[in-house]
């Protein structure tokens, strides 16, 4: 960027942060998890719904979790920190639910490569939100959002069985879930 707007590296960061704060104070309505219709309880009830007419098994899960590896330029310093192993590249990660209408209903990160799915998971809040606010309206109970087999599983976080000998309907149960999960890709 110094080299395409021809300002040192000081001046373009205050510029940056400049732009940040502006669109902020201009949209930040927009940005609230919970000033939007997206993730109130009716809206959970309708995801969840059409996620279990398209084939999935489980009657109140209302979005897919994911984490994603997006490659960045190997760094002159720390490297080992954006170092993702699994991938076998410098990276930076992004952690998102994906609702079945094709929007992001949750979105943490950038953090570093070097991060295990379910530690952006511990870093993002999300298993607290999900306790507060992801109960059914109707009858109280927990609803959930499903998540490959790296996230742990909870009440409001559900995933697939796991093991090399699987029961029939355990085997049916995953298939019927990896189907309806592959939208969360889609996103990324």
């Amino acid at each position: 960027m110094v080299s395409h707007f021809v300002r040192p590296v000081p001046e373009l960061c205050i510029i940056t942060n400049h732009m940040i704060d502006w669109i902020y104070n201009r949209w930040h309505h927009l940005l609230s998890r919970y000033n939007h219709d997206l993730l109130f309880p009716a809206n959970l009830m309708l995801y969840a719904d059409a996620i279990y007419r398209s084939g999935a098994a489980l009657e109140n899960c209302w979005g897919f979790i994911d984490g994603t590896v997006r490659p960045v330029c190997r760094p002159g310093e720390n490297q080992r920190a954006i170092y993702n192993g699994h991938k076998r590249v410098h990276s930076v990660k992004f952690q998102s639910v994906a609702l079945p209408n094709g929007l992001v209903g949750h979105l943490h990160g950038p953090v570093e490569g070097k991060r295990h799915d379910s530690g952006m998971l511990a870093s993002s809040g999300l298993l607290q939100d999900l306790q507060r606010f992801s109960n059914s309206p109707v009858t109280g109970l927990p609803m959930c959002v499903y998540g490959d087999p790296a996230y742990p599983l909870r009440a409001h976080l559900q995933g697939p069985y796991k093991g090399a000998v699987l029961t029939l309907h355990q085997q049916e149960f995953n298939k019927s879930m990896s189907s309806a999960r592959v939208s969360v890709e889609w996103v990324f």
